[in-house]
C-alpha cells in the first residue's frame, strides 16, 4: 500500500525539517512559508509534534526536542558504518585540520551521516544530519552519470572549488560499502588552504574505512 504523497506524516516531517531554518521570530509564519502549509495546519502539527515529544516550547519559541538526538544516532544504513567511520574521520581531521564528513544518499537527497568541524570557520553549519546540495563534491561522487570534467579528479574523486558557496572548497572520494552501495568521504577547507592538497590523505582514509568495514 503506497503512502499518500501529502499525508499527515509528510506534513509533519516538512515542519520538522524547516524548524531550524525558521528562526525564533514569527516562527509559524516562517514555517508556513517554508513548508507551503497553511498557518492553522502548522499550528496543529506543532501541537501534535509537541505531544509526541518531537518538539519543545520554551522561551516563546519552538525548537526540535533533544530526544531526536537519540533517534538520529541510531540511523545507520549499514551496521557498524558509523562506528568505523568515526575513528577514520577523527584521524583524518587530526591530520588535515579540515572539516570531514561521511555522506550517504537519502532518497532524493544526500545527508552527512557523520560530520566533524575543522579548525577553520566555514560558511556552513557543520553537523551530522546536514543535507548536502546536489552540486557539492560529496553528492556528485554518489550521483549517477559522469562527473563534469572541471569537477572530476582521479580515482572517482570530485572537487568543489567555491562552486557551491564562496569561501568553501571541498574534495570528496567514493567509499565502497560491503553490500554494494556507496558513501562518500569529504573534506572541506577555506580557499586559503586549497583542499586539493589533502587529496592523498583523504584517499588513504577512504581505503582504511573500506578495510574496517570489510572486516566486520
Amino acid at each position: 500500500m503506497h503512502r499518500k504523497p501529502d499525508s499527515v506524516v509528510d506534513r509533519a516531517f516538512r515542519v520538522l525539517r524547516a524548524l531550524p531554518e525558521a528562526g525564533r521570530e514569527h516562527q509559524v509564519a516562517r514555517l508556513a512559508y517554508l513548508t507551503g502549509l497553511p498557518r492553522p495546519t502548522v499550528h496543529r502539527l506543532l501541537g501534535q509534534l509537541h505531544d509526541s515529544g518531537a518538539v519543545t516550547w520554551a522561551d516563546g519559541h519552538w525548537s526540535l526536542s533533544a530526544s531526536l538526538l537519540d533517534l538520529a544516532q541510531q540511523v545507520e544504513p549499514l551496521s557498524g558504518l558509523r562506528a568505523a567511520a568515526s575513528r577514520v574521520i577523527q584521524s583524518l581531521r587530526a591530520e588535515t585540520g579540515a572539516a570531514v564528513s561521511l555522506v550517504v544518499p537519502s532518497e532524493d537527497s544526500f545527508v552527512a551521516l557523520e560530520m566533524v568541524p575543522g579548525s577553520e570557520t566555514l560558511p556552513i553549519d557543520a553537523h551530522s544530519g546536514a543535507r548536502m546540495p546536489a552540486s557539492t563534491a560529496a553528492a556528485m561522487v554518489l550521483a549517477p552519470g559522469p562527473l563534469p570534467a572541471a569537477r572530476r579528479r582521479p580515482f572517482g574523486a570530485a572537487i568543489d572549488d567555491q562552486d557551491v558557496l564562496e569561501g568553501l572548497t571541498c574534495y570528496a572520494v567514493p567509499v565502497g560499502l560491503p553490500d554494494g552501495r556507496r558513501a562518500s568521504l569529504q573534506i572541506a577547507t577555506t580557499p586559503l588552504r586549497p583542499v586539493e592538497r589533502f587529496a592523498a590523505p583523504l584517499h588513504r582514509a577512504a581505503v582504511a574505512l573500506e578495510g574496517r568495514l570489510s572486516e566486520r
